[in-house]
């Protein structure tokens, strides 16, 4: 049975003016249906003047965009990031699990039809980011890699850096902004808010920063930063997002808060899992602001489809 469920989460009411007794009749039976779909509705929605959003059932196997769309696969590793960015032919892995879901992720991947990628993205080496990079670059071919701009410890990446340096693969640590294209969309990729101290052992705010831009639609994938590398993103942003991936799988740090209010997302993804959720106080502060969420310890797979307006599709597969 497919898991996927529809809702549609904001509808639309065409009104027109009757002109007879017949038209009335129609335009009443229009306002019923309508009606009844708007019951049917969560009560998630996008901000106002932002971002629409409606999840929609597909089949077992889950499609991939129009060419003028851009689609973003948050895969379920349990806690872990592991997102296909996919816009026509082109085709971006952003971190890649772990090394036990590799596996999963390859063969979730040739389901997609992808054959090669485009680029692969590391944004820090934790395990729960880089572990499945190297088994899934020696199954699909990968035309880039970009990488933190620091020795990560060998049992995280070692796998993955000898496979570079061996085979002579093409990869660059990133210092300074760099720019991929993926389709019509550019994605952002900019170097780490705080440096990495060895003795801090401060990867996750060592995280590279995602950002990706596809005409009016605009998405945030800040890696697992926290508390001190989001104080330096709060002094220098003043960009809001119609999609926010919230850092560090929905950790709760001093300034979420303000980073929620800072980015204003209209929908947000966490990449929690059922044994490591996402803080409840973070939930509840993305509630009072009626930001809609999406969970994979609750939601599984996320899959978001947007065609440049604002207006996104949201798949769950559980």
């Amino acid at each position: 049975m497919d898991h996927r469920k529809k809702e549609r989460i904001s509808v639309k009411i065409v009104q027109s003016r009757a002109l007879c007794l017949l038209c009335m009749i129609l335009v009443l039976l229009v306002f019923s249906a309508c009606s009844r779909k708007a019951q049917n509705t969560s009560g998630q929605s996008g901000q106002s003047g932002q971002s629409s959003s409606s999840e929609s059932q597909g089949s077992a196997e889950q499609a991939g965009p129009d060419s003028g769309e851009l689609q973003a696969v948050f895969f379920d590793v349990g806690k872990g990031d592991c997102i296909l960015l996919t816009m026509g032919e082109s085709h971006v892995l952003l971190d890649t699990g772990y090394e036990e879901t590799a596996p999963m992720i390859i063969g979730k991947l040739k389901e997609q039809g992808v054959e090669s990628l485009d680029a692969m993205i590391i944004t820090h080496y934790d395990k729960d980011h880089v572990g499945g990079a190297a088994e899934i670059a020696q199954a699909i071919p990968v035309d880039r890699f970009y990488l933190p701009d620091y020795d990560g410890e060998a049992d995280k990446c070692g796998d993955l850096i000898d496979l570079i340096q061996k085979k002579g693969l093409d990869s660059i640590c990133v210092s300074a902004k760099e720019q991929i294209v993926l389709g019509q969309a550019e994605i952002e990729v900019d170097p780490a808010l705080v440096e990495y101290d060895p003795i801090e052992e401060n990867d996750n705010d060592a995280s590279l920063i995602i950002k990706i831009y596809y005409q009016d639609d605009e998405w945030l994938l800040p890696g697992d930063i926290e508390k001190e590398a989001i104080e330096v993103w709060l002094s220098e942003n003043t960009q809001t997002f119609d999609i926010v991936k919230m850092p560090h799988h929905g950790r709760k740090e001093g300034n979420t808060k303000e980073f929620i209010e800072n980015t204003d997302p209209s929908i947000a993804v966490i990449t929690d899992s059922t044994e490591d959720e996402a803080n409840k106080k973070v939930l509840k502060q993305l509630d009072k602001k009626n930001i809609p969420y999406y969970r994979s310890s609750v939601d599984g797979t996320i899959t978001i489809t947007g065609n440049g307006s604002g207006i996104y599709e949201v798949t769950k597969e559980e």
